[in-house]
């Protein structure tokens, strides 16, 4: 069995898997619902994730609440969040097959409005049933996952801590326009509900999370000034999750595969995170397996698969 998250970064870095939703998408399958209808597919990209060189493999539970699920079958899907959440742990620690460890994911609302109460009590309300879950079906930490908002991620934290797992928490900073090849960050480069990384950092850091970070819609240049901030602003462990698209060009969105970042990017930033004392290293959206495999390369935890054949 591997070490628990804290003793790993404790004693150096840890590779996280990437963007699992988005691998599935480029595959043809949809999150949340492959999980019943095509199970095997999902163990599949987690297998290869981890075949990569992933220590880390997250579930596929970013959409696995209430709200989420109840966008299928009039709603009534809506009353298999326990069982959803536990195929997905089972999946994801079926290929890490107790080799690398297994976090369960939670995502934003989407639509989380700190002013409204009834939503705050509804987001409080899903995330504490699924984080009881997930614990309970033997994943080994937390990620609360790119919240574009402290506030939202404040109260995602809160709800994790609730149990005796690790809690690792990134932020979405918002990439203005004219951000390409900027050494320093701007003024207006915060979180929606404007704070900016370094006060992220330190207020995540204050209410518990484990791990403090940054991911979500910037590519491995863009997101670098991001995690430095943090990195000087806390003690904690440092998260650098980067998006694997080139989120700074017009139409990225619409042109998926013609926009990854290359290969030799991502192996760089994974150095270049390291050297800087960043333990967490993994991808968000876009980082496919393929460029996963790059950074573990560089990084020189790659796995590879060797068959012995009878002489």
């Amino acid at each position: 069995m591997p070490e628990s998250i804290l003793e790993t970064l404790d004693g150096g870095f840890v590779l996280a898997d990437g963007g699992n939703v988005e691998e599935l998408r480029l595959r043809g399958y949809s999150a949340p619902f492959v999980l019943e209808d095509f199970p095997d597919a999902v163990r599949l990209v987690h297998q290869d994730f981890f075949r990569a060189g992933a220590g880390v493999i997250r579930t596929l539970t970013g959409r696995c609440t209430r709200t989420g699920l109840g966008a299928r079958e009039n709603g009534s899907a809506a009353d298999r969040v326990d069982e959803m959440n536990r195929t997905a742990v089972a999946l994801a620690k079926g290929a890490a097959g107790g080799e690398a460890l297994v976090a369960g994911t939670l995502a934003p609302t989407g639509a989380f409005q700190a002013e409204d109460a009834g939503c705050a009590d509804r987001a409080r309300t899903e995330w504490e049933e699924q984080a009881v879950i997930l614990a309970d079906a033997g994943v080994d930490l937390l990620v609360c996952e790119s919240f574009d908002r402290l506030d939202e991620a404040r109260l995602a934290l809160a709800c994790c801590r609730n149990t005796a797992l690790p809690v690792v928490v990134s932020v979405d900073v918002a990439l203005p326009e004219g951000r390409l090849n900027k050494p320093a960050l701007r003024e207006d480069e915060v979180t929606a509900d404007g704070v900016a990384p370094a006060e992220c950092a330190r207020v995540l850091a204050g209410d518990g999370a484990d791990v403090v970070g940054a991911g979500g819609m910037r590519e491995p240049e863009d997101l670098w000034p991001v995690v430095l901030e943090m990195r000087n602003a806390v003690d904690a462990p440092i998260a650098f999750l980067p998006n694997g698209y080139r989120t700074c060009r017009a139409h990225w969105e619409h042109m998926r595969e013609g926009m990854h970042v290359y290969g030799i990017e991502m192996g760089q930033y994974a150095l270049k995170a390291v050297a800087h004392d960043i333990r967490f290293v993994g991808g968000s959206d876009g980082v496919v397996i393929r460029l996963l495999r790059s950074m573990a390369q560089a990084l020189d935890c790659e796995r590879i698969h060797i068959e012995l054949r009878p002489r």
